[in-house]
């Protein structure tokens, strides 16, 4: 729970003390436009054992474009004073009743903040401060607060796939039986271009606070390439009559995401004044790729009726990790790790940020602009901007980047379902169940300063259906249920909790093609709430709400 401490007599709800700082525009843009040729055929044999072949080509070109830009005050200290904004901007809204049904969230909140409205404070700032035409980074487009894209990339997917697929049908020991086997060639090649500014130098411009100076954007392209063969096979046999078994053996791909496959090196624009973090993709990531075994069991027992319980296997490797590399980037320099710093520190003897920079302004002119100036406990302390120097210690930089890890894992699991109708009444039950399990569980245990290899998403899941399906009316209610899973964390593991929910739907069809429908999604209004180690470290908590749509649906 957020608390704070006001300094004496300051009144946090007094709207004529609240001041403007530092302040950001941010603009981002993200298309993705897919064209995809497919040519599919057909061959009936009409005889023996060979029943029909498939075969096909697809060729699929993705392309991807995401463009980011900023504008940047680094005011912190206050760009001007609270008398310039008029008090009425802002409307005071409550805090807690914003968390109904929230365990705990009523211990300690803040009870209550102001709220305004964004365009009319921002058309505000720029008319008495000018924070966005002249803001100290980054440019806009004209007339607007919009900040001009100085990060733009593109990425192009292209992929052939050709595939074949032979379809038998013959008996074993006079019992109808089917086998699928099929061949897919997966070939992609990747392209991408980044188009990103330069960092030119570096501003110390708050007690912790840092600033890039950016400087021209460079284009960076990069290209990777990856082929697959992806083979499968099935297998039925219908050993007695209305039980099925079947089989399948396949290979499986799913491809990495876009903001991994990017590449360029991009750094944080706000490192700290211990180091700076940045970000480098790689175009060259192969997809995940899985060997899957499932095996079933299905019994029909009524027109509408069945039981099934089936056993899945997979084997997957080429997860995708990131490494954090340490390294300087750009010959970009830290303001305070060098002489002028080394200086302040043996003249005052403290390593205390605001005195050191209000000795470093005072005292280096040349290489410092002063923008304004604190009173602490009757001290007048200035502030403003130190630049970096060829003579200060390099900056050391945080730089994530995935890559292709050599580990395996293996996920496995039954799955449990029956369908039951209740004669020709039209009402009936559906009940599944789902275990999953995986090889590479998060160790709470272990040193948090080690990352760990594990899964991500596995749980158990059920679900619980009443319908009813006739005369034309469809109605159903349904409980849904997962149980907890990791959700990722190399370092710091953050766990989503068990959550379920009640949902309802009905429909009717008036004529053939014509309906109306009603639909309630989680009507007893269920939260969700996640955690890091300890179920008391509550990372976020989120109140649940019933949603209704209602409509009707012709069909032609």
């Amino acid at each position: 729970v957020l608390s704070y401490n006001m300094y004496p007599g300051i009144d946090p709800l007094d709207a004529s003390l609240i001041t403007p700082t530092g302040n950001s525009f941010r603009n981002a843009y993200f298309r993705d436009e897919i064209n995809q040729v497919q040519l599919t055929g057909h061959y009936d044999h009409g005889g023996d054992i060979l029943d029909s072949i498939d075969a096909g080509f697809s060729f699929v070109d993705n392309k991807v474009r995401s463009a980011y830009g900023f504008i940047q005050n680094e005011t912190w200290g206050g760009v001007g004073p609270a008398s310039d904004i008029p008090d009425d901007l802002f409307t005071l809204v409550t805090i807690p009743d914003k968390f109904d049904g929230v365990s705990g969230a009523d211990a300690g909140i803040i009870p209550a903040l102001y709220q305004f409205d964004f365009a009319n404070y921002a058309d505000l700032l720029e008319s008495l401060y000018q924070v966005c035409s002249q803001s100290q980074t980054g440019s806009v487009q004209p007339g607007t607060c919009l900040a001009d894209y100085t990060t733009d990339r593109t990425i192009s997917e292209k992929t052939i796939s050709p595939f074949v697929q032979a379809n038998f049908a013959f008996d074993v020991f006079d019992r109808p039986a089917h086998i699928i086997a099929g061949l897919r060639y997966d070939q992609t090649t990747v392209a991408s271009s980044s188009l990103l500014p330069i960092p030119v130098g570096t501003r110390w411009t708050g007690n912790n606070e840092f600033a890039l100076i950016l400087g021209d954007t460079q284009t960076l392209t990069s290209k990777g390439s990856y082929q697959n063969w992806l083979p499968n096979i099935d297998f039925d046999i219908e050993p007695i009559r209305n039980v099925k078994l079947r089989a399948s053996y396949s290979h499986t791909i799913t491809r990495a995401n876009y903001a991994d496959l990017q590449g360029g090196l991009e750094l944080a624009t706000n490192p700290t004044i211990s180091q700076g973090t940045g970000s480098l993709g790689n175009p060259n990531l192969v997809p995940f790729k899985s060997k899957n075994i499932d095996l079933s069991a299905e019994w029909y027992y009524g027109r509408a009726s069945y039981l099934s319980v089936g056993f899945f296997n997979k084997d997957v490797k080429n997860f995708i990790s990131v490494d954090q590399i340490n390294r300087t980037a750009f010959d970009l320099r830290n303001p305070a790790d060098g002489p002028r710093y080394q200086a302040a520190v043996a003249a005052l003897g403290t390593t205390d940020a605001t005195q050191v920079r209000d000795y470093i302004l005072r005292n280096y002119p040349g290489s410092s602009t002063v923008t304004g100036s604190t009173v602490i406990d009757g001290v007048t302390y200035l502030q403003g901007d130190i630049f970096g120097l060829p003579e200060d210690d390099l900056f050391n930089f945080q730089i994530a980047q995935p890559f292709n890890n050599d580990r395996t894992a293996n996920i496995h699991g039954w799955e449990f379902a029956i369908q039951h109708q209740f004669w020709d009444t039209g009402f009936g039950v559906i009940l599944n169940y789902t275990i999953v399990d995986g090889d590479t569980d998060y160790d709470n245990a272990l040193n948090p300063n080690i990352g760990q290899f594990a899964l991500t998403g596995l749980s158990d899941s059920a679900n619980a259906v009443a319908f009813f399906d006739k005369y034309g009316l469809q109605a159903r209610v349904a409980y849904n249920w997962r149980d907890e899973f990791y959700a990722g964390g190399s370092f710091d593991p953050t766990y989503v909790e068990a959550y379920g929910q009640i949902d309802a739907s009905a429909s009717y069809e008036f004529t053939n093609g014509l309906s109306v429908f009603l639909e309630a999604i989680n009507l007893t209004g269920e939260g969700r709430r996640g955690h890091r180690r300890s179920d008391n470290f509550v990372t976020f908590a989120q109140p649940g709400y019933a949603r209704y749509s209602g409509g009707v649906r012709f069909t032609f």
